[in-house]
């Protein structure tokens, strides 16, 4: 797991789940985990950084990380690595307490993350 916590917000992109923040109906694709802000993320899985971004409604990299992650693309990743923090750069989720959202894609697909996780 990249952090240790209760999951807050599913996986769900078949079903439509209630948005506290944004006061609608919308699909989810990826887990909110409750994590402190500052708590270190980690690499849940090996691999190279392919990408960095910064989006105004969901965050820094893996949404919601703190705004400068420690990891750059092309930097070489085993599990565990430490990838950033947990900050709170996701207005889309701002409602919530202090988590990380955590999503992946595979072959540029959404997947749900407890495949990854529970493997």
């Amino acid at each position: 797991w990249p952090v240790q916590g209760e999951v807050l917000t599913n996986y769900s992109v078949e079903t439509l789940a209630y948005d506290v923040t944004m006061a609608d109906w919308r699909t989810h694709a990826g887990l909110d985990i409750a994590a402190a802000a500052g708590t270190e993320v980690r690499a849940p899985a090996s691999g190279v950084v392919v990408e960095v971004t910064e989006d105004v409604m969901v965050g820094t990299t893996c949404a919601n990380l703190a705004s400068v992650p420690t990891v750059e693309v092309g930097d070489e990743v085993t599990v565990g690595d430490i990838i950033g923090s947990v900050g709170a750069t996701a207005i889309a989720e701002s409602a919530l307490p202090s988590h990380l959202h955590f999503s992946v894609e595979r072959e540029g697909q959404s997947v749900d993350p407890m495949e990854l996780l529970n493997g």
